[in-house]
């Protein structure tokens, strides 16, 4: 008769596992409302042209999240970026100001130990990439539409009473379709964007405030637009990269 004794076994080894983090279940909801500003680089380089270039730039953002108690909740995100008006002159081209901004609405499940915390995030990401010509206002709008997923890790380095400091972090990627209009052009473009984003910096609670020190770099990169007629928008890469100053109250 075969031994029971392995089978006893599994029962015991999950509950020892998945104890750890049942005993840190938080008593309460958790909320965040954030608010950030960055300074940094903006980069566009188009394929096959010379209409590239790279100048300063600033973003803002907004920032709602909240969890149940066992760790499920939802939130939104909303980030605008926007350079110098002088995009492009050093090339050739009519002076240009680029303007960059996202909403993305999203699904959290929050997964919390004593000092390590991971939300995971998973919704819709709506980009808006703008190239504005300064003289003639004509644009050039990309507008997109996909998934996007994204884990947080943050790990707890000191606390005392209701202060602590952390290390985080936040991995994200997605996709999907992008609309092109290309103002005086009747036609409609159409093309795919794939988008990927990282932070990586430091925060420190007192009580109920959080503020914020982080790198933090968003990249996208759009193919070559569907032909119309014998039409093409060229595809493009464009990056930002910055220091970013955050101030949130989490209750």
């Amino acid at each position: 008769m075969r031994s029971r004794r392995p089978l006893l076994f599994l029962p015991v080894l999950a509950t020892t596992l998945l104890a750890p983090l049942a005993a840190q279940e938080r008593e309460e909801p958790r909320f965040r409302i954030g608010f950030a500003l960055s300074g940094g680089e903006f980069d566009f380089d188009s394929d096959g042209s010379n209409l590239d270039d790279n100048q300063s730039a600033a973003m803002f953002r907004l920032q709602f999240e909240g969890t149940s108690r066992h760790g499920f909740g939802g939130g939104v995100r909303l980030e605008s970026l926007a350079t110098d008006d002088d995009f492009f002159v050093g090339n050739g081209f009519a002076a240009t100001e680029v303007g960059n901004g996202s909403l993305f609405g999203h699904f959290t499940y929050r997964l919390e130990t004593h000092r390590f915390a991971m939300p995971i995030r998973a919704g819709l990401l709506l980009n808006g990439l703008v190239l504005d010509e300064v003289g003639s206002n004509d644009e050039v709008t990309y507008g997109s539409f996909g998934p996007y997923f994204e884990i947080a890790p943050e790990v707890v380095l000191a606390k005392r009473g209701k202060t602590a400091w952390s290390l985080y972090g936040e991995l994200g990627f997605g996709g999907g379709y992008t609309a092109i209009d290309v103002e005086g052009d009747p036609n409609e473009y159409e093309s795919s964007t794939g988008f990927f984003g990282l932070e990586l910096g430091t925060r420190l609670l007192l009580n109920k405030i959080e503020l914020g020190l982080a790198y933090v770099g968003r990249w996208q990169a759009m193919d070559e637009s569907d032909p119309e007629g014998s039409q093409v928008v060229l595809g493009y890469d464009a990056d930002y990269n910055g220091l970013l100053f955050s101030f949130a109250v989490v209750f």
